[in-house]
């Protein structure tokens, strides 16, 4: 029997590997192992994703998360961690699986070194912006990768151009709609009562200028069509905005929220201002528009489809071409996100391959 360890640690990935987990958990030929590296550690980040979406309690916790941590302490401390968790538990995991680009992925390369071999769900993703921490993540994990599942074909030829061998690469879909399909009700039609701003990239909240126009661009939604905004609680950005005193005028804070309670708010919302990569998939789905305060995007897609339009922070007459594309917002095509059997291919794959 084969032994594959999953290893999250964060709200995205627990929402997108859900699927996988319990499809490994079913499987027949091969003892699944979950890790969480407590990358995020507070509940609405973390406990009540793995309620919310009925996962299993993971088998080891390696709590590298803690307020302030700098991210390559927490990388450290992980590459230590997960070694030391594999060697004492007699693991022996025939593959480490990974999901996405948060600091977790970076296991991958101590464990490659080791000798593991490495999976990596979301790979061939590619903004071509380095400012992004997740962009480096998301490149290291692909290269040391002996499994690369790309969500469609434009990832796999991101991958080979950058002379990743195309017997590692596997088109499978993305693994955002299963849990998603679980979870809303997709005939509910939202009423539209507010706008949604999440903002908590460091390519953002780091600069006070970039900050500041996109607070600018929210207020001038709020006093344009006359709906309250919606501001999500991420720390880090609410001490910027505060560092660099920034007057939020009518935004509102609000508190984050679990998956099913986030879902239902989404579509709720009118449109969303969005910094977030999955903000530009799950949205298309619940056919909410997506206006992206970024320069670049790994999800190119979701702009040509139709699902979210990019917003130039620095050209004032940009805002009201993006608040007028999502208040006449047309019904997009979600298409290049999959069937819905992503998780199902993943296992199907590893289990030929092992």
């Amino acid at each position: 029997m084969k032994t594959i360890l999953t290893v999250t640690g964060i709200r995205p990935d627990f929402i997108r590997m859900s699927q996988v987990i319990k499809e490994l958990d079913n499987a027949s030929w091969c003892n699944h192992i979950l890790i969480h590296t407590g990358q995020h550690y507070d509940n609405l980040l973390s406990g009540i994703f793995f309620e919310d979406l009925n996962i299993r309690a993971p088998d080891y916790n390696l709590l590298i998360g803690g307020h302030g941590k700098k991210h390559y302490e927490q990388q450290a401390d992980l590459g230590v961690k997960i070694i030391r968790c594999i060697e004492e538990n007699k693991l022996n995991p025939d593959v480490v699986l990974f999901l996405g680009d948060s600091n977790s992925v970076l296991a991958s390369v101590p464990l490659r070194k080791e000798g593991y071999k490495i999976g990596h769900i979301e790979a061939g993703m590619r903004s071509y912006d380095e400012r992004m921490l997740e962009e480096i993540n998301r490149k290291v994990c692909d290269h040391v990768s002996n499994f690369l599942f790309v969500y469609h074909d434009n990832y796999k030829q991101k991958a080979l151009r950058e002379g990743i061998s195309h017997d590692k690469i596997f088109v499978v879909g993305n693994t955002i709609l299963e849990p998603l399909k679980n979870i809303a009700d997709l005939s509910y039609v939202g009423v539209g009562k507010h706008i949604l701003l999440d903002i908590h990239r460091p390519e953002n909240f780091q600069y006070k200028e970039r900050l500041k126009s996109i607070i600018d661009f929210a207020n001038f939604c709020n006093r344009s069509i006359k709906l309250p905004v919606k501001m999500l609680n991420f720390g880090r950005t609410i001490k910027a905005i505060e560092n660099y005193n920034i007057n939020l005028e009518n935004i509102e804070i609000i508190d984050l929220m679990g998956y099913k309670k986030f879902v239902k708010f989404m579509q709720d919302s009118k449109f969303i201002i969005s910094d977030s990569g999955t903000a530009q998939e799950e949205p298309a789905i619940l056919k909410i528009p997506v206006i992206v305060p970024r320069d670049y995007t790994e999800r190119p897609e979701s702009v040509l489809n139709n699902n979210s339009i990019m917003l130039p922070l620095d050209d004032k007459k940009e805002f009201t071409k993006a608040l007028n594309w999502a208040t006449h917002f047309q019904n997009s095509n979600h298409s290049w996100l999959g069937d819905g059997n992503a998780s199902k291919r993943i296992v199907q794959i590893l289990k030929e391959k092992l």
